[in-house]
């Protein structure tokens, strides 16, 4: 009689086999997820630095744009109104100008010292210019001296631009940089009042500083910002009559290091980000720079590094 089916022996054979090939896929399944997952997180991480540094090397393209910043004889704090009282904090900065590195870590605001020429710190303070779109015209459209203390009275245009001018000149205190505006070809900032469709400017006084207002110059107003991270958290703060106004900007952003090379009008950044935890331990990245703080904790993180720089043609 013909035998049917399969011995035991058979049947062992072949769920050994099927053990043996199902623990492989598995582990081929598991290694795929978290190959994806870890893709994943790399995606947020990149994404996040490239943000941290597209909002900072926004405004450091922009610094000091349209005003003269000289160390010696103190030009930039002088336009300010150092001499004069209820001027903006720039007139009482410390003699960096419009870019200022902090350190002190853990410890915030404190500025970076002079270490052979270069500024490093986990943060950085930068006065630049926001182009409005409103351009100056003066009677006749003669170009106007203006020397320290002196005002003038020009037109803005074009006019349907004037609906704006309120966010762009939200204050009338001239101790709030915000009420402070440059025309490039000046190269000297000025108080500006906005009342009756037109504006008036007006060069600091006791500055020992004279300029020239020319025709269809564009107005650009100033602000300052300054960045930093708290609790893998970047911040804004903006300039005012003081710091204020504090700003979640990103989150995932575990630290920053900055050096500003003032000879060669160099600022580099560097942001450490995180994409989220990463499951194993994280070694340091050796393109993080070797002053830069590294806490333990960063090694629980699937950690990434950007790094651009810029050239500060203004300063």
């Amino acid at each position: 009689m013909k035998r049917c089916g399969f011995t035991l022996v058979e049947i062992l054979i072949a769920l050994l086999l099927s053990a043996v090939v199902g623990s492989v896929a598995l582990s081929v399944m598991k290694q795929v997820i978290f190959t994806v997952e870890r893709m994943s997180r790399r995606d947020v991480a990149w994404e996040r630095g490239h943000n941290a540094l597209s909002i900072i090397g926004h405004r450091a393209l922009h610094a000091a744009f349209g005003i003269t910043y000289e160390s010696a004889g103190d030009v930039f704090r002088r336009s300010f109104g150092k001499n004069e009282t209820n001027s903006p904090p720039p007139a009482q900065w410390a003699d960096r100008g419009p870019l200022q590195i902090w350190d002190g870590y853990p410890t915030l605001f404190n500025l970076a010292p002079n270490a052979g020429g270069v500024f490093r710190g986990r943060g950085v303070a930068i006065l630049y210019a926001v182009p409005s779109a409103l351009r100056a015209q003066t009677e006749d459209d003669d170009p106007i001296s203006l020397s320290e203390g002196a005002s003038a009275v020009i037109k803005l245009v074009p006019d349907n631009e004037l609906d704006a001018i309120a966010t762009r000149l939200p204050t009338t205190s001239r101790n709030d940089l915000r009420s402070w505006v440059t025309f490039p070809l000046m190269q000297f900032p000025v108080y500006a009042t906005f009342s009756g469709g037109k504006l008036t400017v007006r060069m600091a006084g006791g500055s020992g500083l004279s300029a020239t207002l020319c025709p269809f110059d564009e107005m650009h107003c100033l602000r300052a910002e300054r960045f930093y991270v708290q609790n893998d958290t970047m911040y804004s703060e903006e300039l005012r009559n003081a710091w204020i106004n504090v700003e979640s900007r990103l989150e995932g952003v575990l630290e920053m290091w900055f050096e500003w090379t003032p000879s060669q009008k160099l600022l580099e950044a560097w942001v450490l980000t995180t994409g989220g935890a990463s499951g194993f331990r994280t070694a340091r990245p050796k393109d993080w720079p070797s002053e830069a703080p590294w806490r333990a904790n960063f090694e629980l993180h699937e950690v990434m590094v950007h790094n651009d720089s810029w050239t500060l043609k203004n300063m």
